[in-house]
């Protein structure tokens, strides 16, 4: 009934606004506290990674918080599917914190994910052993790539197919 009513009073005063925009501006407030005052507390914690700079501040070690909270973990994989997801996700990640942060947030996710375990896929008939050296590639592309060349490693890995049953391991 609260929100309703804080709905209302914002809907209200958006109308009196002068110009369209600026009630177009008072809605997109209006429901912005909407959705803010009906938000559990723990939903409302700002990562700084994705915040913008302004509200982060400017302490000198800024850049080094940044990189810290801006780590990319995969997940556990099961199979060379898996695999290939997270070591995408890993280079997706890692490109988006720019040149500062790159190297080691790659080498943070990467020491985690570890190598293709390829061994296990030597007598495979099914493909699996074919996909697995291509993502071993991949990773190797992985291990040396900087921020401004992701595309090599992006190109290895998308173009690595796995067969549809994943290649899981065993």
């Amino acid at each position: 009934l609260a929100q309703a009513s804080l709905a209302e009073d914002f809907r209200s005063v958006a109308t009196k606004c002068a110009g369209r925009a600026s009630a177009i501006r008072m809605m997109r407030f209006a429901l912005l506290a909407l959705a803010l005052a009906s938000a559990p507390a723990s939903s409302l914690k700002v990562d700084p990674a994705s915040a913008p700079h302004a509200l982060v501040g400017a302490s000198s070690n800024h850049e080094a918080t940044l990189c810290n909270t801006g780590k990319h973990m995969p997940k556990k994989v099961d199979s060379l599917a898996e695999y290939k997801d997270e070591a995408s996700g890993c280079l997706t990640w890692c490109g988006s914190l720019g040149d500062k942060c790159f190297e080691g947030c790659l080498s943070d996710c990467i020491g985690y994910l570890k190598a293709p375990p390829c061994a296990g896929f030597v007598l495979d008939q099914n493909g699996c052993n074919d996909a697995c050296t291509k993502l071993n590639d991949g990773f190797t592309c992985l291990k040396s790539v900087k921020a401004d060349a992701t595309a090599t490693c992006h190109l290895k890995l998308g173009q690595t197919t796995v067969p549809a049953k994943g290649c899981p391991y065993r």
